[in-house]
């Protein structure tokens, strides 16, 4: 019995690290590359939709990839973006959170949690795929800034929450800022 539990003991200990290990290659695009344009849903009925293009000139995008509304990591992470919302804006850094919730949850979950930046509603994860954050049912936790020109100046693709404070000194610090 003692041979099983050390066994058990071992693997336990091991598929972590495993996993990390065979986690395969990081496709996603690389800073300076240009951004991977896709389309933005209308926030609201009657309003036109648009295109991740049409910040170019005129703001920085900071796409943040997101396992799922309501889950406990991601609720900390858009209410504390909810708290911090100013700061981004005043770096002037549009906030486009992504997954593949339907557009009503992430309606529901930006108000349950106080978040003023935009969703977006990935349900096929083709934007996702885009940027390599496509995961079986939902986006892997993946952050892009994208600079007015419309190139990657930053990333992190480890699928790891970043707290919002941290997330602010990173981008802070790829702006010049």
């Amino acid at each position: 019995m003692r041979k099983v539990s050390l066994v058990i003991l071992a693997l336990l200990v091991a598929l972590p690290v495993y996993a990390q290990l065979t986690a395969g290659p990081d496709n996603s695009p690389k800073v300076g590359e240009a951004a991977p344009d896709f389309p933005i849903p209308a926030a609201q009925r009657g309003q036109p939709a648009g295109a991740l293009k049409d910040f170019q000139g005129k703001k920085n995008v900071l796409l943040m990839f997101f396992p799922g509304a309501f889950t406990p990591g991601c609720t900390t992470e858009f209410t504390e973006a909810g708290q911090q919302f100013d700061k981004f804006t005043a770096l002037n850094v549009e906030m486009l959170g992504i997954s593949a919730d339907l557009p009503g949850a992430l309606n529901k979950f930006k108000t349950e949690v106080g978040a003023k930046n935009s969703f977006v509603s990935d349900r096929a994860l083709t934007i996702s795929q885009k940027y390599d954050a496509a995961a079986a049912n939902n986006s892997k936790r993946y952050y892009f800034l994208i600079d007015q020109t419309g190139k990657i100046i930053w990333k992190s693709s480890n699928n790891s929450l970043i707290p919002t404070d941290q997330l602010l000194t990173q981008v802070s610090m790829a702006l010049g800022k």
